[in-house]
């Protein structure tokens, strides 16, 4: 007779099976510790707190106050300043469907998708919504896992009711609109003339996957998954960004109020206690907000110089500036027909002392985190290096 193999014994697993399953976890294991390692810091120590971030926040890519449908492909192209340098943005409207006749419309994102962005970082940041590095070729992708009741709750709780139909035509517009990032070596008129193109073109958000339930009126069972545009994980893998209180700003009703804030809370890291005594505050002027903020330039310059007084009343109000000497206002007049007239302004803004412990205690944050952990350096050094370090230029 032949000799039949030796069978293992029951229930047993082949030394092979074992040391596979082995192999398999330890891979697991250190795809997790990673994942934590290099996400741990971008997650939020306080209730209230999101992040801005280096670049994408200073990128121009919400050009109206609210959602605006255009006949035609449009492009906007804004330039702007970051950290010594000079960059254009180009943006392309949406492509999307309207529901209610089925005809294909083009749109670009307003106030409503910016709300809808800031709270999606929101729920990234507090651990709300999953978070997970995901490949994407060569480089990591910051994907979030979240349902279409998470962004309608906070959204609510901040004053800002809106439907699940909009929230998803929402996440549409913003997975829809193209802009591309041109970095500028010089004089914005001389660059048709140049040989060379450094740009980055991607969607605000990209990679959209989505799982909905027509009979679902919560939203607690639509489902989504949404990535990240590749500066946004640049800035998360850097640790270029920094904390603000996003349910501060989440209450403002104004877009530009929100901007404004938020431009002043990254940018402004040296705010000192007091500092209004010694005129030592934040400084913009009217042209960085027309041209930055993608304002229309009103026939008359009162106009808009009206609308920033605006903006700068409900800061105060929910207590962003200093109550008894919010800002320092200069004007520029010069004669013309009719009388004297504002050619220019500039202001001089004085955060609250709540808003100053903010920034220091942020401050502080990002100084122990860099510290105890190691920030990801420019991960294609060779590249468009479109994401340096920011300077604290205002």
């Amino acid at each position: 007779m032949k000799g039949h193999p030796r069978r293992p014994p029951a229930g047993g697993k082949r030394p092979e099976r074992k040391k596979l399953a082995s192999v398999v976890m330890k891979r697991i294991q250190s795809a997790i510790d990673v994942q934590l390692e290099l996400l741990a810091p971008w997650y939020a120590q306080r209730p209230e707190d999101s992040h801005t971030l280096d670049l994408f926040d200073a990128v121009p890519k919400y050009p109206f106050a609210t959602t605006r449908f255009v006949d035609q492909a449009e492009r906007i192209a804004v330039d702007f300043n970051f950290a010594s340098k000079r960059y254009r943005a180009e943006i392309l409207p949406a492509q999307i469907n309207d529901p209610a006749t089925g005809q294909e419309r083009l749109v670009f994102p307003g106030g409503r998708e910016e709300l809808v962005e800031r709270a999606l970082r929101y729920l990234a940041v507090q651990q709300i919504a999953q978070v997970r590095l995901t490949p994407d070729g060569k480089r990591h992708s910051v994907t979030v896992f979240f349902t279409l009741s998470m962004i309608r709750r906070h959204l609510e709780k901040l004053g800002h009711g809106f439907m699940l139909s909009e929230i998803k035509e929402a996440l549409d517009i913003l997975s829809g609109t193209m802009m591309e990032i041109f970095l500028l070596d010089g004089d914005a008129a001389q660059q048709p003339r140049r040989m060379r193109t450094r740009s980055i073109k991607g969607t605000i958000l990209t990679s959209y996957t989505k799982d909905f339930s027509e009979e679902d009126e919560t939203g607690e069972a639509s489902l989504v998954a949404m990535t990240f545009h590749q500066l946004v994980t640049a800035a998360i893998l850097q640790m270029a960004y920094y904390p603000i209180n996003a349910l501060r700003v989440g209450k403002l009703k104004s877009t530009f109020a929100r901007w404004l804030t938020t431009r002043m809370s990254h940018n402004y890291r040296q705010a000192r206690k007091n500092g209004w005594i010694d005129g030592d505050g934040y400084h913009i002027s009217l042209d960085t907000i027309l041209a930055e903020r993608g304002l229309v330039k009103e026939k008359r310059l009162r106009d808009n110089v009206e609308s920033v007084r605006s903006a700068l009343a409900e800061m105060k109000k929910e207590k962003i500036l200093f109550q008894p000497k919010p800002y320092v206002e200069k004007l520029t007049l010069a004669t013309g027909r009719g009388g004297r007239k504002i050619v220019g302004a500039v202001w001089t803004l004085y955060p609250s002392s709540e808003f100053i412990e903010e920034i220091i205690r942020g401050n502080e944050q990002m100084a122990d985190k860099k510290q105890l952990g190691q920030a990801e350096s420019p991960e294609n050094p060779g590249g468009p290096e479109l994401w340096d370090s920011t300077s604290r230029e205002k």
